[in-house]
């Protein structure tokens, strides 16, 4: 003759933490198949002084992941600065925007994933975001920052600030 007994069980996941950082590590690799760029800081590189419009391009591998294991939502927005050099030389912020890839990662799916935006200046533009809290995501989308440098800008070393928010 079987008998039967019952025993009560429990399972814990605790909460975590939401990141948001430009990524330098490797741990994306697998779904971009190469390395991001790992550089702290993007270059958009050297231009000769014209009296047309120049079209400026950082390279396309600057890789930025979003990590949730708070399980919550979230909305990330990018805003660009001017770009200024020494006096009052500057270039409007408005000029500045970026494309990218597609996101790549895993768990709970976005509900905005843009991949391009042609002005991040003016107003802050949302980069990522999900609206639901029921479960934890990471992913990774790499961008190609772009800069229309005005006709006969002064020629000088400009620097600005991309400044994301979550």
């Amino acid at each position: 003759m079987a008998a039967n007994t019952t025993t009560n069980t429990t399972l814990g996941i605790r909460t975590g933490v939401l990141s948001f950082y430009k990524d330098t590590t490797t741990a994306m690799d697998t779904y971009f198949s190469h390395s991001g760029n790992q550089s702290a800081s993007i270059d958009i590189g050297t231009y000769d002084a014209s009296l047309a419009v120049i079209s400026a391009a950082s390279n396309s591998d600057h890789r930025f992941t979003i990590s949730d294991l708070e399980g919550s939502s979230f909305t990330v927005t990018v805003q660009s600065s001017d770009l200024t050099a020494s006096g009052s030389l500057s270039i409007a912020a408005n000029t500045v925007g970026y494309t990218g890839t597609t996101r790549y990662g895993t768990g709970k799916a976005l509900t905005s994933a843009p991949t391009s935006a042609a002005d991040i200046g003016t107003a802050p533009v949302t980069f990522v975001a999900r609206t639901n809290n029921s479960g934890v995501s990471k992913f990774a989308q790499e961008i190609t920052l772009k800069v229309a440098i005005p006709a006969a800008q002064a020629p000088e070393s400009y620097t600005g600030m991309l400044t994301f928010t979550y």
